[in-house]
C-alpha cells in the first residue's frame, strides 16, 4: 500500500565529514527525477528500494556525491533599458545565424 499525498516526504542527509549525500524519498514524483539520475549517471548515482509485503515501491534510498545537491533562490528578473535589449537581441540574431 502506497503511503497518502500528505505522507510523502523527501529528507536530505549529508554531513560535513563525507562527500556523500543520502537522499531519502517516499515521493513519487522525486522518486522519478531521482531514478532518471541514476540510469544516467550510474556510475556517481546508487539506489535501494524499500519493498511493502504486495511488492510495491514505498520509499527509495539514494546516494550521490554532495556537489550534486543544489538549493536556490528565486531568480531575480533583470531589469533592461532598450539600448540593452537592442544589444541582446542583435547578439542573439548573430549566434542563430552562424
Amino acid at each position: 500500500m502506497k503511503p497518502l499525498l500528505e505522507e510523502q516526504e523527501t529528507i536530505i542527509n549529508i554531513s560535513r565529514t563525507n562527500d556523500i549525500a543520502s537522499i531519502y524519498t517516499s515521493d513519487t514524483r522525486y522518486m522519478t527525477k531521482l531514478d532518471r539520475l541514476v540510469k544516467n549517471n550510474p556510475d556517481e548515482w546508487k539506489c535501494t528500494s524499500h519493498d511493502t509485503q504486495e511488492g510495491d515501491v514505498v520509499a527509495k534510498y539514494y546516494e550521490c556525491p554532495v556537489k550534486y545537491i543544489s538549493f536556490r533562490s528565486k531568480s531575480v528578473k533583470r531589469e533592461l533599458t532598450e539600448e540593452q535589449r537592442q544589444i541582446l537581441a542583435e547578439r542573439l540574431r548573430r549566434v542563430k545565424n552562424t
